[in-house]
């Protein structure tokens, strides 16, 4: 296979062609990965309620969560390092806890789940963390300047009662998050699947 070309560069995407021997052309976008989050307490998990301009404004339930790098160019400078996604990831993650929902968490108590991989056209990974424990903000949540007009909140809600909410496109569409607290709710006894 020849080498990627970048035909277009954003501010987190980057899509590139590859011409093939036989003159065919492979095309693939790819963007930094992103975070989500798993809060557990009491039988109960957090859901942020966020406004989603892919939805037209509306009101959609989300695990918290964001991107490990903000820009393509912070994403390639990792790649050229030695650091661990992994690590990078989990500091992200109690940055995005802090700003998305008013949590403080020790980045050692971060439980990684798994890495779900989009697929080969598009790029985008998620890497999913758990925490049971945490503490609050005294002010709440630290919006990054974007946050504020898209974050609604968030509700703790009965895991029993969350893992219907996954499964209702109108409640919660985030299909890949779905599947992440379907089987943290499982593993940890709360549902049988």
């Amino acid at each position: 296979m020849s080498d990627w070309e970048t035909k277009w560069k954003g501010l987190i995407w980057v899509s590139q062609q590859s011409e093939q021997p036989n003159g065919a052309v492979f095309e693939k976008v790819s963007r930094s990965p992103g975070i989500r989050l798993i809060f557990i307490r009491d039988g109960k998990v957090l859901l942020s309620r966020e406004s989603r301009n892919e939805l037209d404004g509306k009101v959609d339930h989300r695990l918290p969560g964001g991107k490990v790098f903000d820009t393509n160019e912070e994403y390639q400078k990792f790649l050229g390092s030695n650091i661990d996604i992994l690590d990078a990831s989990r500091l992200s993650a109690t940055k995005e806890a802090l700003e998305e929902v008013g949590i403080i968490v020790d980045p050692s108590r971060l439980e990684y789940l798994y890495t779900d991989i989009l697929g080969a056209t598009c790029t985008w990974d998620l890497l999913y963390w758990a925490c049971e424990d945490f503490s609050y903000h005294d002010t709440g949540a630290q919006f990054h300047e974007t946050e504020a007009d898209e974050i609604r909140g968030a509700v703790w809600v009965p895991i029993p009662e969350a893992c219907s909410m996954v499964l209702d496109k109108e409640q919660f569409s985030e299909s890949r998050s779905a599947i992440a607290l379907l089987t943290v709710a499982r593993n940890k006894g709360y549902i049988k699947i």
